[in-house]
């Protein structure tokens, strides 16, 4: 009995066969996302989903410096805290 192991493809959703003799080709990015590719040796990729996540991948939002600085004064901080142990109090 073999097993056979199929995945999904993160971006277009289509299903992959990841062993044996008719096995899907695909990719394996860095945060172990699965993604499709087609390919023909010497030619560009008919199918490449790894670079269309990339290229369409939304951008995260960076915070800003201002509210770092307010979390890094010594008031502040002890005043979120004090915040969040009356929000976990009223919670229970």
């Amino acid at each position: 009995m073999k097993y056979i192991f199929v995945k999904q493809c993160h971006w277009c959703k289509s299903n992959l066969t990841m062993n044996g003799k008719e096995s899907d080709s695909y990719v394996v990015n860095a945060e172990h996302l699965v993604f499709c590719k087609n390919h023909t040796q010497g030619q560009e990729p008919d199918k490449d989903c790894m670079a269309e996540y990339v290229n369409n991948k939304p951008t995260i939002a960076k915070p800003k410096i201002e509210e770092f600085k307010k979390l890094m004064d010594k008031n502040v901080a002890i005043k979120k805290l004090n915040e969040l142990h009356q929000f976990l109090n009223n919670k229970r």
